[in-house]
């Protein structure tokens, strides 16, 4: 009897061992709703993440920056490692909190509306939004009496000889130009402005009767010109040539930067008017000079509505990000928007949280490399985050 009592012992304490060794499962969210998660398309990809599924949790912290604003972050991750699978966060920027003030009732901050993206800059300050601006000046024939229009490829004109245009997003420009003149059919002419400065470049040229010569401006240096005459070999190779019409003439002269192992193949274009020619038309072209604008001294300012930032990382690890210093860019037609606001319990630390339910849709900028982007479109968040 002895025996059996002992054997009886041994395989529940065998029992118990397995079941203290079993891997402690997620809490199930109530009334099988997910509490925290996040539903969206990353390049056009399906990407779900839910707190409580998968090892996803719900973080939840606040910080206060370089400038004394409070930030009020929800980061929805894996708890295996921060920087692996699919991470999202959702800074919350706000100067009521400057100074670490507290505020008895959050609702008066974080509430149901369309957030503004932080994107480092202070219209009240009077700072610029950074970007880069583009000094355009068309191609003037002597004696010419030409009228323009600018199309800048995103959604803004002028009228003016000589423009300035500053872009903030970092993507392609079709810019447009189209020359009047009193007698004569208007000329257009348009030419890809990229923000990628590798596959940026133009060309310019001095002229002598009909003899040309050709330089480029920019670009990695694997060119292709056509001369826009049908003489022999117009199509050539080469950085610096040059060129001699047959013929007096308006000729179109094209130029194509052909990078090996990228996919620049960028085109420019632009109407020379070569010797002594008066057929009855125009010739429409132009260059352009561009200079990188940073804001001076930016502060958040006191909007009643915060400024919103979202990060996310990737599953191979690349940190993306709405707001990054190094790129030029501003979210047009892009928002984010809270459609629920309320109250929930403190986390872990003690630090009270709150939770927001919306949607967002943003450009997302490679915080280590400028010339990588993605577009993030949500269509349903439930996010928490802490504040003081």
């Amino acid at each position: 009897m002895k025996k059996e009592m002992y054997k009886f012992v041994y395989v529940l304490l065998a029992i118990l061992a397995l079941q203290a060794c079993k891997k402690k499962e997620l809490p199930e969210a109530e009334n099988g709703e997910p509490v925290f998660m996040i539903q969206t398309k990353v390049n056009g990809s399906d990407v779900s993440v839910t707190a409580g599924k998968d090892q996803y949790y719900m973080f939840t912290s606040h910080s206060i920056d370089d400038l004394g604003i409070n930030v009020l972050n929800g980061t929805l991750r894996s708890q295996q490692c921060e920087n692996c699978n699919h991470a999202f966060t959702i800074s919350y920027r706000d100067s009521h909190f400057r100074n670490n003030l507290i505020i008895n009732n959050i609702g008066d901050v974080l509430k149901v509306g369309n957030y503004n993206y932080f994107n480092g800059v202070d219209s009240a300050s009077g700072s610029t939004a950074q970007g880069t601006v583009f000094n355009f000046t068309p191609y003037a024939p002597p004696g010419s009496n030409y009228t323009y229009n600018w199309s800048f490829g995103d959604g803004s004109t002028s009228t003016l000889a000589n423009p300035s245009h500053q872009y903030t997003e970092p993507a392609d420009y079709n810019v447009c130009l189209t020359v009047s003149s009193a007698g004569y059919p208007s000329k257009s002419i348009c030419n890809k402005i990229t923000m990628d400065t590798t596959c940026r470049f133009q060309f310019n040229q001095s002229m002598s009767q009909n003899y040309v010569s050709f330089y480029t401006i920019g670009g990695a240096g694997s060119y292709v010109w056509d001369f826009g005459d049908t003489a022999a070999g117009s199509s050539i190779s080469g950085a610096t040539i040059s060129h001699t019409y047959s013929q007096a003439g308006i000729y179109r002269v094209t130029l194509k930067d052909t990078l090996s192992g990228l996919t620049c193949n960028n085109v420019f274009q632009k109407d020379l008017l070569i010797g002594n020619y008066n057929g009855g038309e125009l010739a429409a072209g132009f260059n352009y000079s561009y200079s990188n604008v940073t804001p001076v001294n930016p502060i958040p300012a006191d909007s009643g509505f915060g400024k919103v930032a979202v990060h996310y990382t990737a599953p191979n690890g690349n940190k993306y990000s709405t707001y990054n210093p190094y790129v030029a860019h501003h979210q047009i037609n892009n928002n984010f928007v809270v459609t629920k606001a309320e109250a929930y319990k403190n986390n872990e630390a003690g630090q009270k949280t709150y939770k927001m339910e919306g949607n967002f849709k943003a450009w997302f900028y490679n915080v280590n490399n400028t010339n990588d982007s993605i577009y993030i479109e949500t269509t349903k968040f439930t996010m928490g985050v802490a504040f003081p």
